[in-house]
Order: C-alpha cells, then sequence, then structure tokens
C-alpha cells in the first residue's frame, strides 16, 4: 500500500497558506471601506482533511465555511501545486491565494469531459449536475446517454478540437478536463481566458488503484457530496483489502503481461503501474514488476517476447474479442505460449455499440471488481471464494 503525502510536509504547505491568509487579511483591512471589510468570524486556521488515505495528487484542507483542494504536480513533492481550489458554501473568502479559483458548491453545472469523472460524479447522485460531456461514443452509463439522448447533456468534443463557442454558450460552473499539469498548459486558451475554472485531474498520473479510486472525495468536493464519497470509498477499500487475503491464501503465482503493440512497440505497464499493482494484489507475477515507471514502456515485439513467451497468462490485448482479431494483426503473437493455452482475458466483457468497455468508466472507482476478476483468472480455485460473475473480463478465444 502506498503512503500519504508526509504528515510533515502537509503541514509545511498548510502553514504556509495560513500565512498567506493572514497577511492577505490584514493588508485587505487596511485598504478596503469598512463595509467590504471581511466578516469578523471568518475562520482562518486550517485543518488536513486526514481522511486522504491512498491519494498522493490532491489534498484537501478545510476552513470554517469552506474547503481548499490542492493539485500536486509531483507525488513525491507538494510543493508543486500546480492549482487551488476554494470552494466555499455562501459568502467567498476574503483571501488572495495563489493558483486559485474560488467556486461556489454545490456546481450544478458541469462539464466534464472524461468519462471516469463522469461517472464518479453519477456514482454522488449528481448525474443531473453534468451539462456536457466531450463525446457520447465512449460511455455505457445508460443514464448518461439517456441524457445526451434527450438533449440535457451536450457533447462538446466529438472531434480532436473542442467546441469552444458551445463551451462558453453553456457557461459552466466549472469543467473537469484531462491533462498532464495545468490549465494554462493543457486547455485552449481562449476558455482559459473566459474565467471558466478549470481542473486539470491528475488521477491518472496516481499508481495504486485504491489512490485512483479515492478520487471520487475530489470531485465530491465541488457538488458537496462528501460524505457519500467517504462511503462508497470506504466499501471499496474493505472489499479490496478482503479479497486481496483471499489471492493471498493461494500458493501458485502465476507469470503475467499484457497489452498488445501499437505500430513498431509494445507498451507494457510499468512495475509501479496501476495493473501492475492490481497483479500483485492478485498474487501473480507481473513480468515487470521490478521496473519503477508508473506509467508505459515502450519495449519492441522482440523485448516482450524474451521475457513473455513463456508467460501463463496475457491481459487486455485492447479491442480484440477472439484469437482470430489478434492474428490478424501480428501472426508472432500465436507463438506465445499462453496464446497456445487459451490464457487470454480481455477486459471487454461489457461495451457499448462501438465496442467501448465500460472498465474504464467504472473499474476506476470499483477497482475491487477488477480485483476479483484477475483473482478468478489467475487462481481457478477461487471459485469457492469469490461467488460473484465477472464484472470486466471474458476469455478469449
Amino acid at each position: 500500500m502506498l503512503k500519504n503525502i508526509s504528515i510533515n510536509n502537509f503541514k509545511v504547505l498548510i502553514n504556509f497558506v495560513s500565512i498567506l491568509f493572514l497577511i492577505c487579511i490584514a493588508n485587505y483591512s487596511c485598504t478596503q471601506s469598512s463595509q467590504n471589510k471581511p466578516e469578523k468570524n471568518l475562520e482562518l486556521k486550517l485543518v488536513q482533511d486526514t481522511s486522504i488515505k491512498f491519494a498522493k495528487r490532491f489534498a484537501i484542507s478545510i476552513g470554517s465555511d469552506f474547503k481548499i483542494v490542492h493539485l500536486f504536480g509531483k507525488a513525491s513533492d507538494n510543493k508543486d501545486t500546480t492549482a487551488n481550489f476554494v470552494v466555499y458554501q455562501a459568502n467567498k473568502p476574503n483571501v488572495n491565494i495563489s493558483k486559485a479559483y474560488f467556486i461556489k458548491a454545490p456546481c450544478t453545472q458541469i462539464i466534464s469531459l472524461s468519462s471516469i469523472y463522469s461517472n464518479m460524479i453519477a456514482e454522488l447522485n449528481c448525474i443531473n449536475n453534468i451539462i456536457a460531456i466531450e463525446n457520447s461514443d465512449y460511455y455505457n452509463n445508460p443514464a448518461i446517454l439517456e441524457n445526451v439522448k434527450k438533449g440535457k447533456i451536450k457533447e462538446v468534443q466529438r472531434n480532436q478540437e473542442i467546441d469552444k463557442e458551445l463551451v462558453l454558450t453553456l457557461k459552466p460552473d466549472i469543467i473537469f478536463a484531462f491533462g498532464m499539469r495545468k490549465a494554462t498548459d493543457d486547455f485552449d486558451p481562449k476558455i482559459v481566458e473566459s474565467g471558466i475554472p478549470i481542473v486539470i485531474s491528475l488521477d491518472h498520473l496516481e499508481s495504486s488503484p485504491l489512490a485512483r479510486a479515492e478520487w471520487i472525495k475530489f470531485f465530491a468536493v465541488f457538488v458537496n457530496k462528501e460524505k457519500e464519497a467517504d462511503q462508497i470509498f470506504r466499501s471499496v477499500v474493505q472489499n479490496y483489502y478482503s479479497l486481496k487475503r483471499i489471492a493471498t491464501s493461494f500458493k501458485n503465482r502465476p507469470t503475467v503481461f499484457s497489452e498488445l503493440k501499437y505500430g513498431d512497440t509494445w507498451y507494457v505497464p510499468g512495475g509501479k503501474s496501476f495493473m501492475a499493482q492490481l497483479i500483485h494484489d492478485a498474487n501473480a507475477n507481473y513480468l515487470w514488476s521490478d521496473d519503477t515507471v508508473s506509467g508505459s514502456l515502450p519495449l519492441s515485439f522482440e523485448a516482450v517476447y524474451k521475457k513473455a513467451n513463456k508467460a501463463d497468462y496475457w491481459l487486455n490485448v485492447s479491442m480484440c474479442s477472439d484469437k482470430k482479431q489478434i492474428l490478424a494483426q501480428d501472426k508472432r503473437y500465436g507463438d506465445f505460449l499462453a496464446f497456445q493455452k487459451d490464457n487470454i482475458y480481455n477486459n471487454n466483457l461489457h461495451c457499448n455499440k462501438l465496442n467501448y468497455t465500460n472498465y474504464w468508466e467504472t473499474g476506476m472507482i470499483y477497482p475491487n471488481q477488477i480485483l476479483s476478476d484477475l483473482i478468478k483468472i489467475f487462481h481457478k480455485e477461487a471459485i469457492d471464494s469469490i461467488k460473484n460473475d465477472f464484472y470486466y473480463y471474458k476469455a478469449i478465444k
């Protein structure tokens, strides 16, 4: 289990922000008229939200009638704060924080540019707060698709470029977007200049399944659903560890590799990746577990074959539904032992009409369900302990 951001470093961050609060309040009081002075009962002391146990890319500090959500560009350095979101309930706090958006909660006009974010919001019973998504082609959630059909949810990125004019016309309270660092680097300048709060989510940079799942708490702050998020996540954690204990009871640890090559490059999950952690927790031996990369490793076909040609299991073979489709991409795939023994499993058990799986939509919220599938794949005797059907995976024949 990954450790959370160090408490000492977090305290430094909180103390620094608190000092900024005090300085800004003092300056403001000296220069503004009495009718615009901050409320006397404004609580300046910030308290760390200690319920964040796994996620390293965000933290929450709590004020009197507001919370500050901090995004960290580097998991190992919480001084690298890419953005702060001051989320308040009634009156906007009279404070000045660098890299900050002030957002009144709950946000009821949300543009969500990822099916993962949209489904987290939907799990919090706030599906009607979503007014736009990127592209419904990637969705399986029936309620979201129905709202798209009825025109309640617009699509703002059917092509590679986002529909800037539609976004500005919709006047959202907030935009949740995918990126690597910050809005000014990863988002359209015209929308950035409009002043619409843009949240560049960094959940995909987390390296553990539970860390990614904990991001439901992040989205919950913006819709006032923190209690609901805590309940969902607590249930996920309990079930995840229960399944992990079941997995460790099995003596056999099969070898595993995953993915197909794309063009001339085979991108396999790094040893510190989301997938590598899941395979490890399912009590299997991921062949690149010694690697220290949390993203993907670009390798040649020959490099993968050398290491994985005798592996027991092969996972996540893109959008392939049978072995013929795999061979159609490269006949050499047939030389792998896992191919010959019919030990290939793909995460596309449930797909929409365009063959996009629900794995990413809900699996990031419920990694315990992915773990359940993997344990049943790697350990056939688990059928006596895990009674539920497969959630995402199916055998490729």
